[in-house]
């Protein structure tokens, strides 16, 4: 018995019939879709097509985040012009979020490793006002910091010297700075 073809609609970006006996274009080389071409809006012709390719980057909140291949984002092939947005893409929110948070998890967990070569994990929770075993948490990757934290955690590690001007800072009353002078409004 044969399958009918027509039971099983094929699925978006999956050509469809038996695979080609040609070799498969170079991985950086888009591949080609069954969505019609719509026109693109940086060069007025139609040539915008959702497409896969390995290597794009775009800033997410304060970090720069590659984008998985498997993502297919509205690509002109004729000007390269790439349509990402929210509405163009529905997947792009939470790829982005999902990426985001893991490398947040990546970058506590390191910047940890590196800060204990140096301190306690114990002793910095203590300096750094955290729970005790917050720090052994994000080491392991369990748990999600903010971006804050990890900034400072980064700062830290690339100058553990400076956790003894910290100290200082939180050990001495802050002193009055003097306020700047308010210029008058001309009425």
């Amino acid at each position: 018995m044969s399958a009918d073809p027509s039971a099983d609609p094929p699925q978006p970006g999956c050509p469809s019939g038996p695979p080609a006996a040609a070799a498969s274009p170079p991985p950086t080389a888009p591949k080609p879709s069954n969505h019609p071409a719509t026109k693109c809006p940086c060069c007025g012709r139609r040539g915008l097509r959702p497409t896969r390719e390995p290597g794009r980057a775009l800033r997410y909140r304060n970090m720069c985040l590659t984008l998985p291949t498997a993502l297919l984002v509205p690509t002109c092939r004729l000007c390269r012009h790439r349509v990402l947005t929210f509405e163009s893409v529905p997947a792009l929110e939470s790829t982005l979020t999902a990426l985001f948070r893991a490398e947040l998890v990546h970058r506590a967990s390191a910047e940890i490793t590196h800060l204990v070569q140096f301190f306690s994990q114990r002793w910095l929770e203590r300096e750094l006002d955290l729970s005790q075993g917050y720090l052994c948490r994000l080491r392991y990757g369990d748990g999600v910091p903010s971006v804050a934290l990890v900034s400072l955690l980064a700062l830290l590690a690339a100058e553990p010297s400076r956790m003894a001007e910290l100290r200082r800072y939180w050990a001495l009353p802050l002193e009055p700075r003097s306020s700047p002078r308010c210029r008058k409004r001309a009425s």
